[in-house]
Order: C-alpha cells, then sequence, then structure tokens
C-alpha cells in the first residue's frame, strides 16, 4: 500500500458544542466525494488519517481501518480505501 497515492487528513475537529449533530461525518463524506469527483485532476486511492485513539470509533463508523494496531504515541493510523465508492 505505501505506493498508492493518498491524500492525508491533517486534523479534523468539531466544536464541542456541535459534537454529535453528524458534522465530523459530513465533511469526511464530503472529502471522500470531492476525491472521487476530481480523480481525473489526481488520482487519489486512499484516504489516511493519524486519529487520536479517542477518535478510532469515529473513524471506524466511517468506514476507515487500521492501518497498524500499535498506537505511534498518542494516534493509530487509519485509513479508508477509496475504491470501495467506486463501483
Amino acid at each position: 500500500m505505501g505506493s498508492y497515492p493518498a491524500v492525508k487528513i491533517g486534523r479534523l475537529g468539531v466544536a464541542t458544542s456541535h459534537r454529535g449533530e453528524g458534522i465530523g461525518t459530513d465533511i469526511v463524506s464530503a472529502v471522500k466525494q470531492m476525491l472521487i469527483n476530481r480523480q481525473s485532476v489526481s488520482a487519489t486511492r486512499f484516504l489516511t488519517v493519524d486519529a487520536y485513539l479517542s477518535a478510532v470509533p469515529f473513524y471506524e463508523k466511517n468506514g476507515f481501518r487500521l492501518l497498524l494496531n500499535t498506537p505511534c504515541e498518542d494516534t493509530l493510523p487509519m485509513y479508508f480505501d477509496l475504491m470501495q465508492l467506486v463501483k
């Protein structure tokens, strides 16, 4: 997987007062769609994130999978295969 093109989500946060409203999921979905719709501009296979341990369930709910099972300090590398959306 190391040789496939990927886009990394740097840091994604939602204000505490708006958590649980689906805003984070909407943002992640919009990024996925943008990457799929722009394949002619930039071919990308994976969307990646270094998820804080507390955010792992959020990313799993949004279809991301663990790249490693061992945390790198306070994060876990995760990925989403965009090919799931190109069917």
